[in-house]
């Protein structure tokens, strides 16, 4: 009998034992938890001269230029068309106002531009990535005569069709 009263003693000690360590275990996650949720908030230091020379951006705005731009070019001895339809983004909106303002002169570079373009450029994905290139600087080079600073991050075709 006395080895029988043993067996169940050495089982419920081994329980004990498992149970203990999992509360310990449980309670050190809870606590990593809540120093890292909540205890380590307030020891944050905050630069005030760093803080100073952030500048606060603006938000993206978008200035679709319409209609959509269509140019022909020959090539090959036939006539060929594309159609783009083009947005602006710029975080400057006097940049904008002067895009709209000066819109015939834009619109005139732009064209000339899209109509000087070789087919070969269309059929590579790398040419019409280099073209958007030049149409924002295009677009750049006007503001910078006109308002003395680029303003445009990013001319970007939204539709672009060629035949």
């Amino acid at each position: 009998m006395a080895d029988e009263d043993e067996v169940p003693v050495a089982g419920s000690k081994k329980w004990l034992l498992i149970g203990v360590i999992a509360v310990v275990v449980l309670a050190l996650a809870g606590g990593g938890a809540w120093f890292f949720l909540l205890g380590g908030t307030d020891d944050v230091v905050v630069d005030e001269g760093a803080a100073e020379t952030v500048v606060a951006r603006e938000p993206v705005q978008y200035l679709e230029l319409s209609p959509a731009f269509i140019v022909n070019f020959p090539h090959q001895g036939r006539q060929r068309f594309m159609q783009a339809t083009v947005t602006l983004m710029s975080r400057d909106a006097e940049a904008l106002e002067a895009v709209q303002r000066h819109m015939p002169a834009i619109r005139h570079n732009l064209i000339n531009l899209l109509s000087a373009q070789l087919i070969l450029v269309f059929e590579d994905p790398a040419g019409i990535e280099d073209l958007r290139q030049m149409a924002t600087d295009e677009v750049n080079q006007v503001l910078q005569r006109e308002i003395g600073h680029d303003g445009i991050e990013q001319l970007l075709f939204t539709n672009f069709v060629m035949q």
